[in-house]
C-alpha cells in the first residue's frame, strides 16, 4: 500500500509546520499502511555517515541544537515487560497524544512531470523524489532488507505532509541505463525529501533512540511562542570532491539491500555535470533519497 495521496491545491492544516523533517542520502521512504512512514537507512552504504540533528527555531534568536546523533542506529532496549526483546525500529517519531487523523501523505499536483526536462507545476511535489517500484525503474513491488531490522526511522501518531525540499538543478543530468529499458536522461529530480507536522495544544512529538550506552528520548512540544523544530535525517558521504560527481550511482548501494533485483534487471544510475554553473556545495552530491510507492506511479 502506498502513501495517501493529497493534492497539492488543498492547504495544509496552516501557518508554519511545528516540525519540518528533513531526509537526504541513502535512505528508501515507504509507508506500508498509508498511515505510517518507515525509513530504510541503508548499512552497507559504508562511505555514507548518518546524521539525525534537531534544531529549535526561535524568533529573533539563533537555533538551538537540541540533539545530534552520529553513527549507526543501535538496537533499541526494551523498557519493560517480560520474554524474549523484540527488533523494533533504531529510531521512533511519534506524535503523543495520537493524532485523531493519521497519514503520510504524498503531496502532489495533478499535472503530468516531465522527467526529461524537469518541467512540472510545483517544485515541492513529492513525485520528485524517484519512486524505485514506479514505472520509471523496476515497476514491481521490492523488499529491501533493511526494513524489520534496526537500521530504521519509523514515523507514526499523526500526519505527515511529504513533499520535495530540494531539486537537482538543471546543469546535472543524470542517465539511467539498463534495466530492460530504453536509455533515459532525467534532469531537475528530487534530491532531499521533507515531511511537515502540525501539531495542537498539548501535543509533542517524541523521538527515541539508543546512543550506544542508554536510551534516550526527546520531546517537541507545541509551542505558544512561536518555536518551531526543524529535523534534518542525513545518510550521506561526509566529504566528496566538489564539481565531481561523475562516476557516483546510488543503485549500487540501493541493490546490496535489494536482493531480487539480479543481473540485466538492475539499471545504472549515474549523473554528468554540464558545466553551465557554479557547484553549490552539499546540496549539489548526486545522493538523492528514493522512494518505495508501488508500481505505475512514475517516478
Amino acid at each position: 500500500m502506498p502513501f495517501g495521496k493529497r493534492l497539492l491545491t488543498q492547504p495544509l492544516p496552516g501557518g508554519t509546520p511545528d516540525v519540518e523533517i528533513y531526509l537526504h542520502g541513502q535512505l528508501l521512504l515507504r509507508s506500508a499502511d498509508s498511515v505510517t512512514c518507515e525509513i530504510g537507512v541503508n548499512p552497507v552504504a559504508s562511505s555514507h555517515v548518518l546524521t539525525v540533528e534537531v534544531r529549535r527555531k526561535q524568533p529573533n534568536k539563533p537555533d538551538l541544537i537540541e540533539m545530534r546523533h552520529v553513527g549507526p542506529l543501535n538496537f533499541r532496549r526494551p523498557t519493560g515487560g517480560g520474554g524474549a526483546p523484540t527488533i523494533e525500529p533504531g529510531m521512533l517519531i511519534d506524535v503523543i497524544p495520537a493524532a485523531s487523523t493519521q497519514a503520510s501523505w504524498s503531496c502532489e499536483g495533478t499535472d503530468t512531470l516531465n522527467y526529461e526536462t524537469g518541467a512540472g507545476q510545483f517544485e515541492d511535489d513529492f513525485r520528485w523524489i524517484l519512486n524505485l517500484e514506479g514505472d520509471l525503474f523496476h515497476d514491481r513491488v521490492l523488499t529491501p532488507s533493511v526494513f524489520g531490522t534496526t537500521d530504521m526511522i519509523k514515523m507514526q501518531g499523526g500526519e505527515f505532509f511529504f513533499r520535495t525540499a530540494y531539486r537537482t538543478q538543471q546543469r546535472l543530468k543524470y542517465e539511467r541505463r539498463g534495466g530492460g529499458k530504453p536509455p533515459l536522461d532525467l534532469r531537475r529530480i528530487g534530491a532531499i525529501a521533507r515531511a511537515s507536522a502540525f501539531l495542537v495544544t498539548h501535543q509533542s512529538l517524541v523521538i527515541r533512540w539508543n546512543d550506544g550506552v542508554q536510551n534516550r528520548t526527546l520531546t517537541l512540544t507545541k509551542s505558544s511562542q512561536g518555536i518551531t523544530y526543524e529535523v534534518y535525517i542525513q545518510h550521506t558521504p561526509l566529504f566528496m570532491q566538489p564539481g565531481d560527481p561523475g562516476g557516483h550511482d546510488e543503485l549500487n548501494h540501493f541493490y546490496r539491500i535489494i536482493p531480487e533485483v539480479v543481473g540485466s534487471a538492475r539499471f545504472t544510475f549515474g549523473v554528468v555535470d554540464d558545466p553551465t554553473g557554479p557547484d553549490l556545495g552539499s546540496p549539489e552530491i548526486p545522493c538523492q533519497v528514493g522512494k518505495l510507492n508501488g508500481p505505475g506511479g512514475g517516478g
